[in-house]
């Protein structure tokens, strides 16, 4: 099917006479023919009765004709977005926040896959609180917070109106220690928890807050060791054996595939976790933007988040 065969069903609709029709589009008559005749081929049905001399559109005909209309209705607003539409020359720092667990470790092939569109992009990208992200958002010295966000956060009704949220990685959320620390007493209970020295991200995190939610829900009353935003060292004190966590299993896969972490699906953590982009609301629209491609160059695939910790 073409634009031309569509166009051509339009006008024959109009004037219900193929002679008329091909006047006003300046073809021949046989052209008009050939064009209805492949459309109502692709199409499996007939899209005109034939009377006489004159054409009238089928039930078929006319249920075509509004979708028709519709096709070329979006090709021209497309191609009057496009004509007007005048590319970004010079594009001020894209602006990444990264928060616990990502696994984002160098913004250099992210940068790379920017420039193929934006030759003069450059990227800024540090490492916050999620409170602090929402506040980069908000004031607008972050374009884009990448950051692990639990199925059951609280914050989720908070943004609805302001922020954008695009899913990356779907995970679920486990119990983590090394196997020489925990080889006696591992099991599905929540009350491990009390049992062990607890490596915990840091407050003012999404993740955080979720499983303090959970810890208060369920009355426990634990011994965090440690609690940190450098993801890197909670990995080592779990490596080390000298405690357990609570972490997206996305971001310790390469280390639960090693045999040198273990993680239990613990009931009462149920909830998944997204790592997920949150980006303005408004800064999402018609028009390509260094903050739309941003947020592509994540969903897609192209920069590969490490599964470690980050």
């Amino acid at each position: 099917m073409t634009l031309s065969q569509i166009q051509t069903f339009i006008v024959v609709s109009q004037t219900l006479n193929f002679t008329l029709a091909a006047q006003e589009l300046g073809i021949t008559q046989p052209a008009i023919s050939t064009q209805i005749q492949l459309l109502e081929d692709e199409l499996k049905t007939k899209l005109f009765n034939r009377v006489g001399r004159r054409v009238y559109l089928s039930q078929s005909g006319l249920l075509f004709l509004e979708h028709a209309r519709q096709v070329l209705e979006k090709v021209a607003a497309t191609t009057d977005a496009v004509t007007r539409f005048r590319p970004v020359t010079k594009t001020d720092p894209l602006n990444l926040g990264i928060g616990f667990g990502t696994g984002f470790k160098d913004d250099g092939p992210f940068l790379n896959y920017l420039r193929g569109t934006y030759k003069n992009a450059t990227v800024q990208s540090h490492q916050a609180l999620d409170t602090d992200l929402v506040r980069g958002l908000e004031d607008r010295s972050i374009d884009i917070a990448l950051t692990q966000i639990p199925d059951e956060s609280t914050h989720l009704d908070e943004w609805a109106d302001k922020f954008e949220l695009t899913p990356v990685i779907k995970t679920n959320i486990l119990v983590v220690a090394a196997p020489h620390a925990v080889a006696q007493n591992w099991r599905r209970d929540p009350r491990i928890l009390q049992e062990y020295p607890l490596v915990l991200p840091a407050r003012q995190t999404f993740f955080r807050d979720y499983i303090d939610g959970v810890l208060t829900r369920l009355s426990l009353k634990v011994n965090v060791s440690l609690e940190t935003q450098e993801a890197t060292l909670i990995r080592k004190v779990l490596l080390s054996g000298m405690g357990i966590g609570i972490l997206p299993a996305s971001s310790i896969r390469e280390e639960l595939d090693r045999g040198i972490l273990t993680g239990l699906s613990v009931p009462e953590f149920s909830s998944g976790s997204i790592l997920g982009i949150l980006t303005r609301k408004d800064d999402i629209s018609v028009i390509p933007s260094p903050i739309q491609l941003g947020v592509r160059i994540f969903t897609s695939g192209w920069v590969r988040l490490s599964p470690g910790l980050s």
